[in-house]
């Protein structure tokens, strides 16, 4: 046995270095620089949510925080400045979708839930348009279940249930040979992963037979349908499987077929090193011996290599642990060629945490008193890595857990964010951590795999540049042609806020394109936009591209009913209790601010006005008007307060206010304002009645959208043809008004304070206690905050999560009781 000892302690990408005395060939440093080339130039992010509690009910407040981290040590992003955050329905769709300004990595926010939501496991997601290089495999991606308050009316009998036809589950196993391959008179360990449709894993045993049916080996699944069995493959032996299933079903899966010319890795770790053993089968060693081999080992953004020459059938290196970083790391062989042999993930943990200590200034409470809380990070640099934390505190009598099924911000970065499928009970790898629970992570080592790359690309320099940039504010875009459809080149659009602020203005491209960027607004902000060709003239149509949701990929299977878990039930007897109450003391009247603003404001028709549809002082429809005949006759004694100047003029009928000086009133059509030669009014008698869609006179406080030009009133026409096109692709010509959705402005989670308040005829039924999603520590690593109990009594949990800059994460739990 031929062993090498690796330290990587200070080895940082790119350096590549060689233990052996004989040089390392051109191709493994070659395939070192394009392995940092691909991470210099393929720059990731990924996003974690800290969410208040596990799960939800309809009427209740999802309230989250986001820690938007970047690259492979997970420090907080300076990249990107924009997330996006989606409530998604069990069927697919988006109910909810809004945008959050991120700021040194962290933003925050939450999704109010109507009374009437329908139960269902729900998904919230959140990503950034960086994230989209890689479709959406670096979103965030949660399933949070909801359960129902009011429930849905029967439309349809049901069956009884004894006449439903049970479904019958078929399981499935998979096998995984370490380092990738079975190698013909090599001993391997086989991990295998049995699973029932949906993901989760299911008890598993049988037997290993040859192709003569004789028994070679055992096996039985260890945890969570997982477990492993030892297997020497014989030359010119196939193998299979008799696998029979928890819950009896039986099958039989072909192994791997053993390659005979192969070389294996067996991966082995201790306390403070890694033992990868190298083994190859007779013919590959014959073949290949003396050859120079490479091992990578890439670990929380640091790459290490170290090459020999094959010399022997069992090679041995030792990577000491103190360069390695906690999370994932991927160890590969390469040939000579730089061609990938064998790879193996392997899970480091280290005391390279956050230590998180929890206190309270007394160890028992009553109901609404008040609550004392320090914490404390320890052995960190503050000053050169300040730490973020996010509290939540709930009412473990209402908000039952499973510490074991949990996933935290540690869970998240360090491991499922980084392997593909589900990870089942993440939390249970980081609680209370012993021997047992080292051996079952390593089997979701085995059975899981991730890589962001594939390494023949990388070889072939086929790996695709990143595409799109990181957003750093919000952005309008659009397009600017000509009525003949040719974009216009060397336009000038002006970006105009209607509640007034900066006026920007931008030169469109060749292809007529122009962005707006660096743009920070909240809610929905109206703008207009008005554009000039390169002779100063504004016969352009302008047409605004919106920014759409990235699509939807529904890899995850939502369930449509949560009323049958216990604990759901537990918590939603709690919830119907608080709507009960609130209607009590507040009414029912109160409700109609869980309905959408669309159900109550009655606004169906298009408008080009600046003030948007539903908000004129007066509205005449096309349809109500006579096809033919002067406009301004037409009109006539219909709009209070408004007369006609020359009514039956042909070139005249200037509508104009009758109050002050009964100066003539500004006229806009499809969203241009009408001009005349100098000194002389604009009428509207040039308009033919059969083209109009609405007719809106705005007065007064109304018209001050239009700034000081509609100080006499404002009459806004808006033709068919001005009204002809969906709201998001409006065209008009030479100015758009738009409406565009900016942040989102986070709600400040109501908590009362009973040293001012303590009304106690109105219950307390909160499950949330308290939700603070941005504290800070000082210098010494310290925070403290405080909070009132509820009316609960039992235990209540202090939730605490937090990163620093560096990328270093920690979380931690607290209890402590309430009595009545």
């Amino acid at each position: 046995m031929k062993k090498v000892i690796a330290c990587i302690a200070c080895v940082l990408l790119p350096a590549c270095y060689a233990l052996a005395q004989t040089a390392k060939p051109a191709s493994l440093k070659e395939q070192a620089v394009r392995l940092k080339t691909f991470f210099d130039q393929h720059e990731i992010e990924k996003a974690y949510l800290h969410f208040d509690k596990p799960y939800y009910a309809a009427g209740d407040t999802i309230y989250f925080k986001a820690y938007v981290v970047a690259g492979e040590k997970n420090a907080l992003s300076p990249l990107s400045g924009v997330l996006y955050a989606d409530l998604v329905t069990p069927k697919g769709k988006i109910a909810s979708s809004i945008k959050l300004p991120i700021g040194d990595g962290l933003a925050w926010g939450d999704f109010a839930l109507p009374d009437s939501l329908p139960a269902g496991t729900y998904r919230v997601r959140a990503y950034t348009k960086l994230m989209q290089n890689y479709g959406s495999e670096l979103f965030f991606d949660r399933e949070i279940p909801i359960a129902a308050i009011i429930s849905a009316p029967i439309t349809k009998a049901v069956k009884p249930f004894s006449k439903i036809k049970p479904v019958v589950s078929t399981p499935d196993i998979g096998f995984f040979p370490e380092g990738g391959e079975l190698v013909t008179g090599v001993s391997s360990k086989v991990a295998f992963k049995a699973l029932i449709p949906g993901g989760t894993g299911t008890n598993a045993s049988g037997t290993i037979l040859n192709n003569n049916n004789k028994a070679v080996a055992k096996f039985a699944s260890a945890h969570l349908g997982m477990g492993v069995f030892d297997l020497i493959p014989v030359d010119g032996e196939t193998y299979h499987a008799e696998v029979v299933y928890a819950n009896g079903h039986k099958a039989t899966i072909a192994l791997p077929v053993a390659n005979a010319s192969g070389v294996a890795m067996a991966v082995y770790d201790s306390t403070s090193k890694i033992s990868v053993h190298i083994n190859p089968s007779k013919a590959f060693y014959e073949q290949l011996k003396g050859q120079p081999l490479g091992i990578f080992i890439y670990s929380g953004g640091r790459l290490t290599t170290v090459s020999d020459v094959l010399d022997g059938t069992d090679m041995r290196f030792d990577i000491q642990k103190t360069g390695l970083r906690s999370g994932i790391t991927q160890i590969t062989l390469l040939s000579a060629k730089g061609e990938p042999l064998c790879e193996r993930l392997i899970f480091i943990n280290k005391d390279d945490k956050l230590d998180l200590s929890i206190s309270t200034n007394k160890k028992e409470y009553k109901q609404r008193e008040k609550v004392g809380v320090d914490f404390h990070a320890e052995g960190l640099d503050f000053d050169a890595a300040p730490a973020h934390f996010s509290v939540a505190v709930i009412d473990k009598g209402k908000v039952q857990t499973d510490g074991d099924k949990e996933e935290n911000i540690l869970t998240y970065l360090l491991l499922t964010s980084c392997l593909k499928g589900n990870i089942e009970d993440p939390g249970y790898y980081f609680n209370n951590t012993d021997n047992k629970k080292r051996a079952e992570l390593d089997l979701v080592m085995l059975t899981h795999g991730y890589r962001r790359f594939t390494w023949k690309a990388l070889i072939n320099n086929e790996v695709p540049f990143a595409t799109i940039k990181p957003e750093r504010s919000l952005s309008i875009a659009g397009t600017a042609k000509s009525f003949g459809g040719k974009p216009v080149d060397n336009g000038l659009v002006t970006l105009i806020p209607v509640k007034g602020g900066g006026v920007l203005s931008e030169k469109t491209n060749k292809a007529g394109a122009f962005n707006f960027g660096g743009l920070t607004f909240y809610d929905s902000t109206r703008f207009v936009l008005n554009a000039v060709n390169a002779k100063g003239k504004n016969s352009t149509q302008l047409t605004y591209l919106p920014e759409l949701p990235a699509p939807i990929d529904n890899k995850f299977y939502a369930s449509t009913d949560t009323s049958s878990s216990a604990i759901i039930q537990a918590y939603l007897q709690n919830s119907k209790n608080r709507h009960d109450q609130f209607l009590k003391y507040y009414g029912s009247g109160i409700q109609l601010k869980e309905v959408k603003v669309k159900a109550v404001k009655q606004a169906n028709y298009r408008t080009q006005s600046l003030a948007g549809a539903g908000n004129a002082d007066v509205l005449i429809k096309g349809s109500d008007l006579p096809r033919s005949g002067m406009l301004a006759t037409l009109l006539s004694g219909r709009i209070g307060g408004v007369y006609f100047a020359g009514i039956d003029n042909p070139d005249g009928g200037v509508p104009k206010m009758q109050i002050g000086n009964g100066s003539a009133m500004l006229v806009v059509v499809d969203g241009v304002q009408r001009t005349a030669e100098p000194g002389k009014p604009v009428g509207i008698n040039d308009i033919w009645p059969g083209d109009i869609e609405t007719i809106e006179v705005l007065k007064y406080g109304s018209a001050t959208v239009y700034g000081m030009g509609g100080g006499n009133g404002v009459m806004v026409i808006t033709t068919k043809q001005g009204a002809g096109t969906a709201a998001k692709d409006i065209i008009s010509r030479g100015v758009l008004p738009l409406t565009v959705t900016g942040f989102y402005k986070a709600r400040e989670f109501y908590a009362p304070r009973y040293d001012y308040i303590d009304n106690r005829t109105r219950p307390d039924l909160r499950s949330t206690i308290f939700w603070l999603p941005e504290i800070t520590t000082d210098k010494n690593g310290n925070a403290s905050f405080d909070f009132y109990n509820a009316d609960g009594a039992g235990q209540y949990q202090i939730i605490i999560e937090g990163i620093n800059n560096n990328g270093t994460a920690g979380a931690a739990k607290f209890s402590y009781k309430v009595t009545e």
